[in-house]
Parts: structure tokens; C-alpha cells; sequence
């Protein structure tokens, strides 16, 4: 029987009892039995039901409302009256599902029109539509590089990015996180033959670091390499129009591919990938994301389509949440808690040791705050913080009163240990 701390763990069929189990790591994972316990302070107590639309304000499972700073809804779209229209529509016309892969019956119109509204916007030749973001970095990276090429990845790109570099045919080496000095040094080395593809997040997902993105499209030049940019956390966050990093530091139009997840600004579930017109068609012939898997459910589609269009007619969106960042970062700092430098809608305060973590997270969930809890393997060991989130919906009112409560559960949370813990003295995302 199970206590409620670990599952039963099938035992093998007789004739195999002399076996390894390969299913072991899956029976014996410590964050598995962490997640089973609803009692434990950590992360895993994060991870609490929804009752409503991830509003600024948001109604929790529980009957209670919070002010929200853990949603990736940066424009304030997911509780739109358009896009949930749109979304209806959508559904109306042409159902739950697309039944098929985008190869054989689950292409329709209104995915065309997302595919072509995404390139226009982003300036590129075309858009490749997957159904997650990490679908969109698979199905990127897994079709890039022949045998003898090489995937330059910084060391903190998305778990989706480090995933889709293994499935590609090209070898993979990571420079350290933000280190410009790291990746000249991996360019040195690299056989003058060999095709490079340098990869790296526009914001940071767990940080909202921004990447040195001028420096490494210099370097991209000199060397001659690919240039990959993640920009899932910095549409509809950074630059005049929302188009993220690229924008914001005038060098998107010299970024080979970016990619995106429409779950976050866009308010709905996807991915997308813009390119050049033979790259996309490569994909679309090759990439497993594309060619076997169901294609994205229409409204989810019809969603991203009309957030993309708002995003586009109302730009004084993305400045209202890029102030509002700029207000919660102060408030933080102002109350002892200043988060990671950066300039993305996540704002990382350094929390330390998983008990500090886990205690400020409960503080300030008991105090009417939601944020997220994150510890390793998310972020390296001992470097937990709290990620906030903010929307452009957000009124500085709450996000003062959010940064407060905050900033002052981390204090009691580092002060109620034995002994008590201190601020981490550098923090390294």
C-alpha cells in the first residue's frame, strides 16, 4: 500500500524477476515522491489548482483570490472576451480537433493565416505552427546540422532547446550561461568544415535575463555561424512592437530562426518557428513535431490568432507591462529583496536553500500572493528563487502591495530557520 509518500511499485512478471527494472527511475524519482506530498513546503505545493482564468486577481481552487504573479499570461489575454470569442469561433467552424497531422488532414485556414500573420509580423520569410513551444524547438533543432556539425547552446537555454540540440544529427557543446569570452572560445576551436548553429533564450525563462544579444550576433557574423533565438518569454514583452530581445537590442532581422510559444503573450497553446521559406519547408517535410503529431486544435489557433492581432493594434500594451516590471523590481529592492538583473516580465528573487524557498512561497501564498517556487534542477543547487510573472493588466497598486508581501516572506522565511539562513551573496541563474 502506499503511505502517500511513495507509490506501489509494480513488482516484474515472474520470468524477468532476475532484471533490472527499467522502470525504476520512474518508481524511485525523489521529486516524484515530493509532488505525491501535498504536506511538503517546497516546490511541489506550487502547483495549485486554478478556479478561474489566470487574471491579475485570479481565484484559487481553494475559493480564495490572489493576487497572481505566476502565470506567463504577460499581455493579459487568456481572460479577453475577444480571444475567447475567437476561440469559440473557431471551435464552431471546425471543431474540437484536427484529427490528423499537418501532412495529412490538419491543415486548415485559419492555421495558414496564424503561419502568415507570424511571419509578417516577425519579418521573415515564413512560420512554421507546432503544437507546444517545445515542439518548435524540436522540430527546429532536431532537422538542423548533418554529422559533423555542432550546436553552440548556452548552458541555461530552456530544457526544450538542450532537448531538441540532442535530437539533431550535429554534435552539442554548451558555453557557459551569458559568457561571451566562453562562446569566442568554443568558435575558435571549431573545424573550419564544420556547420555551427549558436542557441540561446532572448530572455531567460527562469531569471528574465536577457541574453547579450548584439555581442553574439557580431560573433555569429565573424564566424560564420546559424543563430538561434527562443524568444517565447520576450514576445509581447520586449521591444516597440512585442517582437522580444531581438527587437529591443535592433538585431532581429539578423537571427537566422526564432522561436515562440503562443502560451504565454498570445494567450493560448503552441509553438511557432520563423525562418527562412527553405528552412520551414525542410521542417515541414522532416521534423517529427510537424509531420507526426496532430496538428494544433482550431481554437487554441483562433486564440493566438486574434492576440496576435491585438498585440499588433495595441502596442501600449507592452509598455504598460514593461512599467510595471520596472515598479515591481523597484519595490523589491526597495524592500531588501532585489531580484536578478533583467528586463523580461520574469522577475527572479534569490531565495537560496530549497527551506528558504519552500517557506517564502508558503508566506506568501498564505498572504495572498501566488508566485512560483523554483529549485533546482530548474536553477542550479542552493540558487532557489521565487519567479514572479507580471501582466500588463496588473495595476501598480497590486504589484506594490505583491512586492511587499513578497519581499517581506523571504525575510521571515531566512530569518524563522535554525540557524537562520542568509541572502545568497551572489546569485547565478
Amino acid at each position: 500500500m502506499s503511505d502517500g509518500l511513495t507509490a506501489t511499485r509494480p513488482e516484474l512478471p515472474a520470468g524477468l524477476r532476475g532484471r533490472r527494472d527499467p522502470f525504476a527511475p520512474l518508481h524511485e524519482n525523489a521529486l516524484a515522491a515530493l509532488l505525491r506530498d501535498p504536506r511538503h513546503p517546497g516546490s511541489a505545493s506550487a502547483a495549485v489548482p486554478v478556479g478561474g482564468a489566470p487574471l491579475p486577481v485570479t481565484r484559487y481552487a481553494d475559493g480564495v483570490e490572489r493576487i497572481n504573479l505566476g502565470t506567463g499570461n504577460y499581455l493579459g489575454l487568456a481572460g479577453d472576451p475577444r480571444v475567447a470569442e475567437a476561440a469559440t469561433d473557431a471551435l464552431h467552424r471546425y471543431g474540437t480537433s484536427t484529427s490528423g497531422s499537418r501532412v495529412l488532414n490538419g491543415t486548415s485556414r485559419l492555421h495558414l493565416q496564424l503561419e502568415e500573420e507570424l511571419a509578417d509580423f516577425y519579418g521573415t520569410e515564413a512560420a512554421v505552427l507546432t503544437s507546444s513551444g517545445v515542439n518548435a524547438n524540436v522540430a527546429l533543432l532536431s532537422t538542423a546540422c548533418a554529422p559533423g556539425d555542432v550546436l553552440l547552446v548556452d548552458a541555461h537555454v530552456h530544457a526544450s532547446l538542450h532537448a531538441a540540440a540532442a535530437a539533431s544529427r550535429g554534435t552539442v557543446q554548451r558555453w557557459r550561461h551569458n559568457d561571451l569570452d566562453a562562446l569566442v572560445a568554443r568558435l575558435e576551436a571549431l573545424d573550419e568544415r564544420a556547420g555551427a548553429v549558436v542557441v540561446v533564450d532572448g530572455v531567460y525563462s527562469m531569471t528574465g535575463e536577457i541574453a547579450p544579444l548584439a555581442a553574439i550576433t557580431e560573433l555569429c557574423e565573424r564566424y560564420g555561424a546559424r543563430l538561434v533565438v527562443d524568444e517565447a518569454h520576450g514576445l509581447g514583452v520586449l521591444g516597440a512592437g512585442g517582437r522580444g530581445a531581438g527587437e529591443a537590442l535592433g538585431i532581429a532581422d539578423r537571427v537566422d530562426a526564432v522561436t515562440i510559444a503562443l502560451s504565454k503573450s498570445l494567450a493560448s497553446v503552441g509553438g511557432a518557428v520563423m525562418t527562412t521559406r527553405a528552412a520551414a519547408d525542410g521542417m515541414r517535410a522532416s521534423a517529427m513535431p510537424y509531420v507526426f503529431s496532430a496538428a494544433n486544435d482550431p481554437a487554441s489557433v483562433g486564440a493566438a490568432l486574434a492576440s496576435l492581432r491585438i498585440l499588433r493594434a495595441e502596442p501600449e500594451r507592452v509598455t504598460r507591462l514593461q512599467d510595471g516590471c520596472a515598479l515591481l523590481r523597484q519595490v523589491l529592492a526597495d524592500a531588501g529583496a532585489a531580484p536578478i538583473s533583467g528586463e523580461g516580465a520574469v522577475v527572479a528573487v534569490p531565495t537560496g536553500a530549497d527551506e528558504v524557498t519552500g517557506l517564502a512561497w508558503k508566506t506568501a501564498f498564505a498572504q495572498g500572493v501566488y508566485t512560483n517556487a523554483v529549485a533546482y534542477p530548474a536553477v542550479p543547487r542552493g540558487k532557489g528563487v521565487l519567479r514572479l510573472t507580471v501582466m500588463a493588466t496588473h495595476t501598480p497598486a497590486q504589484l506594490r502591495e505583491a512586492g511587499e508581501v513578497v519581499a517581506a516572506a523571504v525575510h521571515a522565511a531566512r530569518a524563522a530557520l535554525d540557524p537562520p539562513v542568509p541572502a545568497p551573496r551572489e546569485v547565478v541563474a
